[in-house]
């Protein structure tokens, strides 16, 4: 166990008692007594999803933020809030993962839990290569290169709210089409309208990876739409996942429907799982191992947060 999941599991084990009296939970024994046995059972979900292989690591990890959805319901929403359906549905699941696309289905798990937590709904089916890339653990790592990503944003420290550098994590357009460039990436940002890219502000870090600055006529709250997400100073753009403009839900509830998707995918359809985890022949093999490793460590933070009903960052961590 690395030592920031070992602090993370002590800091979610001491809010079994110190949420008692400033939520929900303080209204009701059921609320007190489900939440209770639902964090129990997150927690030792979480412990056996780090004991098995990617192969069956999505039923537990799913099933273990599940429970963990239903005491952040207990904690945090009003009545009703018990649930016993997903309220998803996947669909051409015999497609490669990233075009299996997962939509809304009645009233359950999700849409209880994203309106405890005060995160956008999903409105129709978005794939799932679309969810991978709005996920700012996942925006170097894209399982659909095409597909936008989350992008780091910098706001300018000497015009706050006006301002911003953008790190796009692309192919390099150059210092002529740049400018164009950025203006069609940015269209599928909700809450950033009414930018101008500035002239001459194109960087190359490295191959395939850019920034340019951008300022807007009018205050932007980037709490709002760009919130520190994890660490210190690491504030993402997320895109819309359905192209239409809508904000995503937010990450915590991308990562349910992704996990979702992976516990279907595995309790239903193991072979083409499997298929999809074979190193040896599968390109997207190792990505879908990557994230869920990372899940191990960002479910947890995330679970935390929405406990909290407010973020805790941490220290970025070194980069070699």
């Amino acid at each position: 166990m690395t030592v920031d999941r070992m602090l993370l599991r002590h800091a979610l084990r001491k809010r079994r008692t110190s949420l008692a009296s400033k939520t929900l939970l303080s209204s009701s024994s059921s609320r007190r007594g489900a939440f209770s046995a639902a964090m129990q059972q997150f927690e030792e979900l979480m412990a056996a999803s780090a004991a098995v292989g990617p192969a069956s690591r999505p039923i537990t990890l799913y099933y273990a933020t599940a429970q963990a959805g239903l005491a952040v319901a207990a904690a945090h929403k009003t009545d009703p809030w018990s649930f016993s359906k997903h309220g998803l549905k996947p669909y051409n699941v015999r497609s490669s993962v990233a075009d299996i696309s997962i939509g809304p289905e009645g009233s359950g798990a999700f849409q209880f839990v994203a309106e405890a937590t005060g995160s956008p709904l999903l409105h129709s089916p978005v794939t799932f290569g679309r969810l991978w890339s709005s996920i700012p653990d996942l925006a170097d790592a894209p399982l659909s290169p095409a597909a936008p990503q989350a992008l780091l944003i910098q706001p300018d420290r000497y015009a706050p709210g006006t301002a911003a550098t953008v790190i796009v994590p692309r192919q390099n357009p150059g210092r002529e089409n740049f400018a164009a460039h950025l203006s069609k990436i940015l269209a599928d940002y909700p809450g950033i309208e009414g930018f101008a890219v500035v002239s001459d502000s194109y960087r190359e870090i490295r191959e395939s990876r850019w920034v340019a600055d951008i300022r807007w006529n009018r205050e932007v709250d980037f709490d709002r739409v760009a919130p520190e997400y994890r660490h210190h100073d690491d504030r993402f753009l997320r895109p819309s996942v359905n192209g239409e403009g809508n904000h995503p839900p937010s990450p915590f509830m991308t990562w349910w429907v992704m996990l979702y998707a992976y516990s279907m995918l595995s309790r239903y359809h193991p072979r083409e799982w499997t298929a999809a985890l074979n190193i040896d022949k599968s390109p997207a093999a190792h990505l879908l191992e990557y994230s869920l490793d990372l899940a191990l460590d960002v479910i947890p933070h995330l679970v935390m947060d929405a406990l909290d009903g407010t973020p805790t960052l941490f220290a970025k961590p070194l980069a070699f």
